[in-house]
């Protein structure tokens, strides 16, 4: 494999955070409301829609993470426990899909995939978060085993419930579409517009001037070294913002002469 080629970096997650948020109400018609699906929702919603004018739903395979959330966060319009491979939302859409740091867990993502697809009106988003499998950070936890991830988020970045019901690290997998090429064909075989991809690093929660801080950089600079830059150091994970295509004006004019009224 070849060294991989560059792209945009952002090393805050707060102006990540904003520059997907600005992506959503991009789309929002004024005095509309915009249908959410968080598609793995965790315990809290990072983005900022503005007051209202969204209903956000959140679906999660882990029941107790979704009763801190619905029970404690207190943000969900709707919370259902339910596997992102085989729910059914029937005839039901959605104009923005987030999903944040979930794919990289699942076996089966390509079918997940092909639901948000689905489930995504035409003219809406599908925004993914995910780790890079081929930044040092992304090899690592391919590599080592998931005790040694409990270990790392308890001992390294101090979240005392790590491996505990309702919260992370999950056991990763790694499908093949869980990566930028991976994630490129995906959009390409199914007319999706890839209309921003960017590297995220600084995530973790680490002070940046930390001794944690420098170790790790260092450990992953190492890492990019003696891959002859095939491992990247720069970023640890990937943000895609994916446009579906409005459906043509002819269309919709003959979408509505079918509807009654």
């Amino acid at each position: 494999m070849k060294a991989r080629t560059q792209i945009p970096l952002t090393t805050d997650w707060d102006h990540a955070m904003e520059a997907i948020s600005c992506e959503i109400r991009s789309i929002k018609n004024p005095g509309g409301v915009l249908e959410i699906l968080e598609a793995g929702c965790g315990r809290r919603w990072c983005l900022d829609i503005g007051d209202g004018g969204y209903v956000l739903t959140g679906i999660d395979l882990d029941a107790e993470a979704l009763r801190i959330r619905r029970d404690e966060t207190k943000d969900l319009h709707e919370g259902i426990v339910g596997d992102l491979r085989t729910a059914d939302f029937g005839q039901r859409t959605f104009d923005v899909i987030f999903n944040s740091y979930v794919l990289e867990h699942v076996p089966g993502a390509q079918q997940v995939l092909e639901n948000f697809n689905k489930w995504v009106k035409p003219g809406g988003l599908i925004i993914i978060m995910i780790p890079d499998p081929f930044s040092a950070h992304g090899f690592t936890a391919r590599m080592t085993p998931h005790w040694i991830h409990v270990l790392f988020y308890r001992l390294i970045l101090g979240y005392k419930n790590a491996g505990k019901p309702g919260y992370g690290p999950y056991p990763v997998t790694y499908d093949k579409v869980v990566s930028r090429e991976g994630i490129r064909a995906f959009c390409g075989e199914n007319g999706l517009v890839l209309a921003a991809e960017y590297g995220l690093s600084g995530a973790s929660g680490l002070n940046k001037y930390s001794l944690k801080t420098k170790l790790l950089q260092a450990y992953k600079k190492t890492l990019q070294v003696l891959s002859l830059g095939r491992l990247s150091s720069d970023y640890n994970d990937i943000i895609f913002i994916i446009h579906k295509p409005a459906l043509p004006a002819r269309a919709n004019l003959q979408v509505s002469a079918v509807l009654p009224h």
